[in-house]
């Protein structure tokens, strides 16, 4: 409800690392902007005088020169090109009729340890279970899944300053090799995860990324770089939204008996408003490629080219301009004609996640197994935050069957 202001005594919020809570909509810090209102936001995701500067793309860039530029990080006719290519991976009806069965099956194995010890983490449950989803998709699924999920995690460990820009030619050099495919995680994960698959796909081709990727006559090395952006995607970010989602629920029981019995859309609908409350990617990054103009409540800005452009969706996804008691999870709230109701956790314009449907299908479907046994949280997780673009980490939820006459929170 635009214009409200929302009582800010209740805030369910888990993961607050990293939020700005500065109620200025947008201001100047040297020659970068930091957004917190989800209009202005919306606005700058959608224009195209804006280049894509988030997840180390401007360094990535820079050590691609010779290579294609994985789709996270494209822009222009060239990102539209390739999004239009495989967007038939992540359309909802492929989703529901192609990976559902898929996504049953790798959600029920992912409980054997619950019902065989009577407890489980879902830490580590959830990361098994999207990595099999998403390796599905993409075509990684010749090898070992937890394997591969434990490179992966090293992998996006490391950390760094998302806005330098490598300026001197011994640092050019280093982004380029650390970017294109040469630091030893990335090294490893291409020769014991993309290269095996590769192989398999240009004996028989399969419906999925990687041979679409052969198709287009893409390298090794292309390949494996386009890889890196579907597992950060669909497999880390994934699971720490399962773990999250399921820990909110644990928490609410009222929100949780409503789930159990709610048909999907409402189901989905409590999921998106989880999701707009804990965006997973809690910063995201454009660069002015020309001067842009803004317009917020009838005040004008304009952004000059050149300048950095860092959006906080933690702040924008709690905007009180637009929703209504925006710290707590109220599925199915009004808010205004065209915002979404995970706000901009999935981003907007023509970055916005191809996969969102496939993430809130593939949460959906491990909850419900999940909650078809009558389980309890058995340890408080830890929270994590990673600095490159405020995403948290769950860490340490275990739950289980709780002793007879025993319930809540058990140390």
């Amino acid at each position: 409800m635009t214009g409200r202001t929302a009582s800010r005594d209740t805030d369910q919020r888990k993961a607050t690392d990293g939020e700005w809570n500065t109620h200025v909509p947008l201001e100047r810090v040297g020659d970068t902007w930091r957004i917190t209102s989800l209009e202005l936001a919306r606005q700058v995701l959608r224009s195209q005088g804006t280049s894509q500067a988030g997840f180390r793309a401007e360094q990535a860039r820079a050590g691609l020169r010779k290579s294609r530029v994985p789709v996270l990080f494209a822009d222009g006719p060239e990102h539209r090109e390739q999004r239009s290519k495989i967007a038939r991976f992540f359309a909802p009806t492929t989703v529901d009729t192609t990976y559902r069965e898929l996504m049953d099956r790798y959600a029920s194995e992912a409980m054997t340890e619950l019902d065989r010890t009577g407890s489980l983490d879902l830490s580590e449950a959830t990361m098994g279970y999207s990595v099999r989803v998403a390796a599905h998709i993409v075509g990684l699924d010749g090898t070992d899944p937890d394997a591969m999920g434990e490179r992966l995690m090293k992998l996006f460990g490391a950390e760094g300053d998302p806005t330098e820009v490598p300026r001197t030619p011994w640092r050019k050099a280093w982004f380029a090799l650390r970017s294109a495919v040469g630091s030893l995680p990335v090294a490893t994960f291409t020769w014991h995860d993309v290269r095996p698959a590769v192989r398999a796909r240009k004996r028989q081709r399969r419906e999925d990324v990687i041979s679409h990727l052969l198709d287009q006559k893409y390298t090794l090395t292309e390949i494996a770089t386009e890889c890196l952006t579907y597992a950060a995607a669909g497999m880390v970010t994934t699971r720490e939204f399962i773990a999250m989602a399921a820990w909110h629920l644990l928490d609410n029981r009222q929100l949780l008996e409503r789930y159990t019995v709610a048909g999907q859309g409402e189901r989905y609908a409590i999921l998106h408003d989880i999701l707009r409350l804990e965006p997973v990617v809690g910063l995201l990054y454009r660069r002015a490629t020309e001067d842009i103009e803004l317009e917020h409540r009838g005040q004008r800005y304009m952004i000059p080219a050149g300048d950095m452009i860092t959006m906080s969706i933690k702040d924008t996804n709690v905007d009180t301009e637009v929703f209504e008691a925006p710290r707590e999870v109220c599925p199915g709230r009004e808010v205004p004609r065209g915002v979404r109701p995970e706000g901009a956790a999935f981003g907007d314009g023509a970055h916005r996640c191809p996969g969102h449907f496939v993430a809130i299908q593939e949460t959906d479907v491990f909850l419900r197994e999940l909650f078809e046994r009558d389980i309890t949280q058995l340890t408080t997780p830890e929270l994590f935050t990673d600095a490159l673009i405020a995403a948290y980490r769950v860490e340490g939820l275990r739950v289980g069957f709780a002793p007879a006459g025993q319930s809540g929170v058990l140390k």
